[in-house]
């Protein structure tokens, strides 16, 4: 599988960091995008016209698309991946979706012959670039494993979950944490500053504690150095994530006490027209909610 060649199409915020980790591997990739393709071939990419020109210069199609109706169209049509798929080809799904939509989609790609595979990615693009991002794989086993080295290529972490659609739903249960997570940060590093600590020194220390977190190590830095932009996690990627975590607890009848009450703030903070910031930002609103000296 080390010689396959790799299509991307989607090679966007998260597909480029993607696509450059598989071409640092060895793979050749060729790819489509809709918008600017100039800095995948920067890198080493070839871009193509058509989705279908993608599909058929490839063994290994990896589809990174922003939302289900972009994959629709991707899919659709006489240009489209479904009109040009064979039973050679692998599809690996790295777009996050319904779980009920990720199922149909699979269902129809697996009746033109190809396999298919689900690659939930979890992490932002520069914990990507780092092949830090932790995959988590829903599909049959032996499809994994014909395609285990350009998961390798892609990130060193990766779990497999189970059938197809089970990695969406850990994907949202990670972004579920991840919510709270930052909220919880954001309150911790609130209330040090008005204790009296420099932030920095809260985050220096707390990160070395047994209150420590993946997101307080992450986003702590960024509220103390007041860094919301560039937005490596926007409030805007994360809007979705909030309704389609939101939706699995219901279905699922989970009490949410600590979600329903982080799901606000960040609502918020997309009403006050912040979805351009980093979701460190929702320190500003614990802040101006704080009572005054």
């Amino acid at each position: 599988m080390s010689a396959a060649r790799i299509g991307m199409i989607g090679i966007g915020q998260l597909g480029l960091p993607i696509a450059t980790n598989l071409m640092a591997a060895g793979f050749s990739v060729v790819g489509f995008r809709r918008t600017d393709r100039a800095e995948f071939v920067a890198r080493g990419g070839v871009a193509m016209d058509e989705p279908a020109d993608v599909v058929k210069a490839c063994d290994v199609l990896l589809l990174c698309l922003p939302g289900q109706q972009a994959q629709l169209e991707v899919l659709e049509g006489p240009r489209g991946v479904l009109a040009s798929l064979s039973p050679s080809q692998t599809v690996i799904e790295l777009g996050t979706y319904s779980r009920e939509f990720k199922i149909a989609q699979a269902e129809r790609i697996q009746q033109t012959g190809a396999k298919v595979l689900e690659v939930e990615v979890s992490g932002s693009p520069s914990i990507v670039e780092q092949r830090k991002a932790a995959l988590f794989i829903g599909g049959d086993e032996d499809v994994l494993t014909s395609v285990e080295t350009v998961l390798n290529a892609i990130s060193s972490v990766h779990f497999h979950i189970g059938e197809l659609g089970s990695a969406v739903n850990m994907k949202l249960i990670a972004n579920y944490l991840l919510t709270i997570h930052t909220l919880a940060a954001a309150e911790a590093i609130n209330m040090g500053a008005r204790a009296g600590f420099n932030p920095h020194r809260v985050v220096e220390i707390i990160k070395q504690s047994v209150g420590n977190s993946a997101m307080f190590s992450i986003r702590g830095p960024m509220m103390a150095s007041r860094t919301f932009s560039p937005a490596p996690g926007p409030f805007s990627t994360l809007e979705k994530y909030l309704e389609m975590a939101g939706q699995l607890a219901s279905d699922l009848g989970c009490a949410t006490p600590l979600f329903s009450t982080a799901k606000r703030y960040f609502e918020k903070a997309l009403d006050d027209g912040m979805g351009g910031e980093d979701i460190s930002a929702v320190i500003k609103l614990i802040e101006a909610e704080s009572t005054r000296d």
